[in-house]
């Protein structure tokens, strides 16, 4: 008989790993200590000057990976310091101290090679309405070095999988909200970055499309891109991230993956809620919860602008 080593199985991100035969267990660390890092965020701090002559923090010291084939959440309210976040990570807005690197990259010493391995769908409408939409797609993979004939290649196949194909000639100002949104995501991945960055991606979709965005999203991470997403969605959180940072005031206050998260903060099986008066909807406890129970404020409540 040997005797197995003890191991910390905390330091692994995949939940339940604890629960594995330890033999497994090992074999399973060993894989997860392979995965690369496509994301590395270290102490990240972001501060604004006011008119008034002080400055505001909008994101207070968090530190962050992302594995690739891993989508990790930030789950948090309006002005909770995520698109902040997301600027810093894609290099828009420097940082006032701390660290972002892609695939080993740092953002801001290599901005035009980790900006490659990026794709990107901010929370604005960043499309540009003069193009087809077609165009659009081919015209954004050229700035990724992407030969003209391989772009149109890829446009055609990207507005099929996101329901657009019809569309594909019509000038992208005709396009409804919801299909700029397709559109929008669909030109992050035109380049098949290494990490995908959404800020709030299914705004404005109706549950059948953003369904349908949920499934291409999984499709992608199995392929093995990484995703970084931020939403206020407690339930496009639980079905999509492995794991999830909950974000308020610019502070991550706890993380990991939904399962845990509700485990560790919620000690209830339900959750009894009164609907109406006279009306009590009894459910099990979810993200929102353990949110609530976090900070306090519930995920549709505005915090301060970021």
């Amino acid at each position: 008989m040997y005797a197995t080593p003890w191991i910390d199985l905390r330091i692994c991100r995949r939940p339940g790993l604890e629960r594995l035969h330890p033999v497994a267990a090992v074999l399973e660390l060993r894989y997860d200590l392979m995965v690369p890092v496509a994301l590395r965020v270290e102490r990240l701090t972001k501060r604004y000057r006011l008119e008034s002559g002080g400055t505001l923090e909008a994101v207070s010291s968090i530190s962050f990976e992302v594995h690739a084939g891993e989508c990790f959440g930030l789950l948090g309210p309006n002005g909770a310091g995520k698109s902040t976040t997301i600027n810093c990570v894609t290099g828009f807005y420097p940082a006032s101290s701390g660290s972002v690197s892609v695939c080993g990259l740092d953002v801001y010493a290599e901005p035009k090679r980790a900006r490659q391995l990026l794709g990107v769908c901010s929370q604005e409408d960043t499309l540009d309405s003069d193009f087809r939409v077609s165009d659009q797609l081919v015209r954004y993979a050229t700035y990724f070095r992407i030969p003209t004939e391989e772009g149109k290649l890829r446009a055609r196949a990207l507005l099929e999988r996101f329901g657009l194909e019809e569309k594909a000639n019509e000038q992208v100002e005709s396009l409804s909200g919801g299909m700029k949104r397709r559109l929008q995501v669909a030109r992050a991945l035109i380049s098949n970055p290494k990490l995908l960055v959404l800020d709030e991606p299914t705004t404005g979709l109706d549950p059948g499309v953003r369904r349908v965005l949920w499934e291409i999203l999984m499709h992608e991470r199995s392929a093995g891109t990484a995703i970084l997403l931020c939403t206020h969605y407690m339930e496009e959180a639980e079905r999509l991230c492995d794991r999830v940072g909950i974000i308020t005031g610019g502070r991550i206050l706890d993380e990991d993956s939904p399962r845990e998260l509700i485990r560790r903060h919620m000690d209830m099986d339900e959750v009894q809620e009164e609907v109406r008066p006279g009306v009590v909807w009894k459910r099990p406890p979810n993200l929102e919860d353990v949110y609530l129970k976090l900070t306090g404020t519930r995920l549709d409540e505005d915090a301060r602008e970021s």
